[in-house]
């Protein structure tokens, strides 16, 4: 007689409840900005200015970048890198180049010789960089390593032979015949061409752990729909207030808020912090002076803040990333929050699960939770088989909102309906039926 193992087997999924939105993400603004043009969505709070942006600013603004964009002759589907991050140039530069139908690439300058921007710009086939300049200038002095700007305001590049222009957000000092967007005036035929909710939305770079950063792009349709399933599993409303402070060229600091009405806030300084002690000061700071409802932390930082004896305003929720935290986790509940959770995400699939505990005594070591709605996980061993439940394996993930898969690396790339590798990630799923993860932990 067959008998089964099915109930053994290391398989969660969690079904898709949603009503789904077939649009674009500046399709998706417009619309906010008809509904509530004054409305703050994105908060800036620096050292020592606030600046509140609202979605009539984002769409005027992007708009007008869009119309510049093809007036200098970025075309759609053609690959823009964008990076100025936490500011309202980024937000219009971002989505402007998704009006005027071009694939933003969002990159960032880790290495003091750029030869990782160099690397990632050559490998995309980028032929335009929008960034400023920098403090002092330092963004242009790292990009001399790779390009050559010439007398007349041209730019060359034997390293990256597709670049052929770099648009800055502001006059650089030490360039005296830039180009910025304010040198740029829309002609007449600058029309905008019609985007479709499945054209890439936005290329996001991997953390580059196991080698060179995967590109991985995501459609306007799946960014859209990553963002209410994991807003839905989060339990954060319309018009509440999140502060985040990650990068927005990432795909955890994304500002997917204003997709649905969520309020940003985010802290500009979270890098030029000297201390983690410094950056859990202004963390609180903020997250008390704009009133905060919740709020995504590092989990370093959530480790810091409990250790230290911070005044911070009760919130609603705290999720953890950068590795999940262990069961001291749920001693913020009932002290700086009424949730906490842990959350495990991937730049190809976005966030996998969510935990919620409100209970002190409710949270296991590692914990991640169940995946959120559209997610399945699996749990599997070195032979790709389903492990059995409360065994040790590498997890993967598939769900329909999800990325194509990475950049060039063949023809057709990934469908997101694919299974994916979460990069040897190990963890387990225990008898409740929850995950948790073995490697890549916060104490």
């Amino acid at each position: 007689m067959f008998k089964s193992n099915a109930k053994k087997r290391s398989y969660l999924c969690t079904p898709w409840k949603l009503d789904t939105l077939f649009c674009t993400v500046p399709d998706r603004l417009q619309l906010m900005a008809e509904m509530n043009p004054d409305k703050e969505v994105i908060i800036f709070v620096g050292e020592k200015e606030r600046v509140g942006v609202t979605y009539r600013d984002i769409v005027d603004g992007a708009s007008s970048i869009a119309r510049k964009m093809v007036t200098v002759g970025i075309q759609k589907n053609e690959i823009v890198a964008i990076h100025d991050d936490k500011s309202t140039s980024w937000l219009c530069n971002a989505i402007g180049a998704q009006m005027c139908g071009a694939w933003p690439l969002h990159i960032s300058f880790n290495r003091r010789d750029g030869s990782d921007v160099a690397d990632v710009l050559k490998r995309s086939g980028c032929k335009t960089v929008i960034t400023q300049p920098g403090d002092d200038d330092e963004y242009i002095h790292i990009m001399k390593n790779f390009v050559r700007f010439n007398d007349d305001g041209t730019i060359s590049s034997k390293d990256v032979p597709c670049l052929n222009r770099i648009i800055f957000s502001k006059k650089p000092a030490c360039l005296h015949n830039s180009i910025t967007f304010d040198d740029i005036l829309p002609s007449g035929k600058s029309n905008l061409p019609e985007i479709e909710p499945e054209d890439i939305a936005a290329i996001f770079c991997s953390s580059g752990s196991t080698g060179p950063p995967k590109l991985v792009p995501w459609s306007h349709f799946n960014l859209i729909a990553a963002t209410m399933s994991m807003f839905e599993a989060s339990d954060i409303k319309y018009g509440e207030s999140l502060f985040c402070d990650k990068t927005f060229g990432w795909i955890g600091g994304y500002p997917r808020e204003m997709i649905i009405g969520v309020q940003r806030v985010t802290n500009t300084t979270t890098f030029k912090e000297k201390s983690l002690g410094q950056i859990c000061d202004s963390t609180v700071k903020i997250i008390n002076d704009e009133n905060c409802r919740h709020a995504v932390l590092y989990s370093t930082t959530i480790v810091q803040i409990m250790k230290g004896n911070y005044m911070m305003k009760p919130l609603r929720t705290i999720i953890a990333t950068g590795g999940p935290i262990s069961s001291k986790g749920s001693q913020l509940v009932g002290r700086l929050c009424e949730k906490f959770m842990n959350a495990y995400a991937a730049t190809e699939v976005g966030v996998i699960s969510l935990n919620g505990v409100t209970n002190e005594h409710e949270m296991k070591n590692y914990d991640t939770g169940k995946p959120i709605p559209d997610v399945e996980v699996k749990v599997v061993d070195t032979e790709g088989r389903l492990c059995e439940v409360g065994t040790v394996g590498e997890i993967y993930v598939r769900n329909r909102s999800s990325s194509t898969g990475h950049l060039h690396e063949d023809k057709t790339g990934i469908k997101p309906t694919e299974w994916k590798d979460t990069g040897s990630k190990l963890g387990t799923l225990d008898t409740s039926q929850k995950m948790v993860i073995y490697l890549w932990q916060v104490e």
